[in-house]
């Protein structure tokens, strides 16, 4: 059995461990040490340190663990957010939204009554028929969209919610 000589971390004196030994009890001031072997050097350390340093690399695990959790949340949300937004004619796209839909809606059956109206107002015939017929398909359009728009909007919405709840969880560990 191959000894090493060592002092104790906690009041210096001097110890003789078995080279293979990972940890040792002073045997003058009953510390516990551990016996840290690095290159070819040895020396003690004692075990509440070790364990103090061990729970501060515990605690910084712990929260990048949870910014790790957090930034793939936020980049699952934001491949989610694209699934809901709406595309412009033009090619632009926007998040709809409960009021922009009953919004859209309103002006999209006021034009339709505006168009009937014109088409009520015209001498009889054809022409007036189908400015009526052109209102009820505009206001039927209108409708047909803010109803579309309008479960798209609280859908969003509720997944919204979701993803807030969620990223609370996470932050409170």
């Amino acid at each position: 059995m191959n000894l090493i000589p060592l002092n104790c971390r906690n009041c210096g004196a001097p110890l003789q461990v078995p080279s293979d030994l990972k940890h040792v009890t002073c045997m003058h001031c009953g510390t516990q040490l551990a016996v840290v072997h690095e290159g070819g050097a040895a020396y003690t350390e004692k075990l509440d340190a070790l364990t103090e340093r061990t729970d501060q690399i515990e605690d910084k695990l712990a929260v990048l663990h949870r910014e790790q959790k957090l930034a793939a949340l936020d980049r699952e949300w934001d491949k989610a957010q694209e699934g809901f937004k709406v595309r412009r004619k033009d090619g632009s796209t926007y998040l709809p939204s409960k009021a922009g839909s009953v919004l859209a809606g309103v002006l999209g059956v006021g034009v339709g009554l505006f168009i009937i109206m014109i088409g009520i107002g015209m001498p009889g015939g054809s022409p007036g028929g189908m400015f009526v017929l052109f209102g009820f398909v505009a206001m039927f359009l209108g409708v047909g969209g803010t109803v579309w728009q309008y479960h798209r909007a609280d859908a969003y919405e509720q997944a919204k919610s979701r993803y807030e709840q969620r990223r609370q969880q996470i932050r409170r560990g």
